[in-house]
């Protein structure tokens, strides 16, 4: 079965940092692109672990993952110490991940979704999920809504678990979503990867400082979404919608 999120890369992608202090780094990553190796065997060369490494020239820890399709924001320490840091900082009742997600169908819900779906973690254990959902356009030809999702707990696939859960699957998930639709949408719109990007991360440190960081869409997006009749709609609602590389400040 055809799954574009699989596709291994042939060359080493450059990952264009948003945010970078003597501690830690914000970069940006492709879709794609696994955060680091695994017991999986896949035909991956490439590695965003081993290819920040490289790029910043140290030794770098990651805070959180992002699935291998999903593009965006990926946050890394460059020591042990503020990998614990960073990680309690996940946690804090103001921290904030935001993801962008292009979703089957027109989207009915007005205002902010709360969701509250619990999800078995990697021992089987059911634990709390919660996330908060809100459309920035909709349209019904084609029939899709990009959604922003906004999740507090940070369980596996909980983006993409959660929207389907609304009957409202990530368009190009081969996982959680609608093989016959992603296969039609994919003809017609040219989409070839999963319809999810991390747009924005925001952690309260534990020095009273902040990081803010913004990932513009990969151009494979950016493109697509612009064609789509809610494109204006979207913007209005979300500014960082509109970012282009190189990067620009975020509104």
């Amino acid at each position: 079965m055809h799954d574009p999120n699989t596709a291994p890369f042939l060359e080493p992608p450059i990952l264009p940092v948003l945010a970078e202090t003597e501690d830690w780094v914000v970069v940006a990553k492709p879709s794609r692109l696994m955060v680091h190796r695994s017991e999986e065997r896949v035909p991956d060369k490439y590695f965003a672990l081993q290819l920040v490494r490289d790029q910043v020239g140290c030794r770098v820890h990651p805070v959180h993952r992002l699935d291998r399709g999903t593009s965006g924001t990926l946050l890394f320490a460059k020591n042990p110490e503020w990998a614990r840091r960073l990680q309690a900082a996940l946690s804090a009742p103001d921290a904030g991940k935001t993801y962008l997600a292009l979703v089957r169908g027109a989207f009915k819900q007005v205002g902010s979704v709360e969701i509250q779906q619990p999800m078995k973690d990697d021992r089987g254990v059911l634990r709390e999920a919660s996330s908060t959902v809100r459309a920035l356009g909709v349209s019904t030809d084609p029939r899709c809504s990009l959604l922003e999702v906004r999740p507090r707990t940070g369980r596996y696939h909980q983006v993409r678990r959660h929207v389907r859960d609304l009957t409202h699957p990530v368009i190009g998930d081969s996982v959680h979503g609608d093989t016959k639709f992603n296969r039609l949408f994919r003809d017609a719109w040219g989409l070839d990867r999963l319809g999810l990007h991390a747009l924005r991360l925001d952690l309260p440190l534990d020095n009273g400082e902040r990081i803010s960081a913004v990932s513009p869409l990969p151009p494979e997006l950016a493109s697509l979404f612009r064609r789509m009749p809610w494109w204006e709609a979207a913007v209005t609602l979300e500014p960082a919608l509109a970012l282009q590389w190189p990067l620009e400040r975020a509104p």
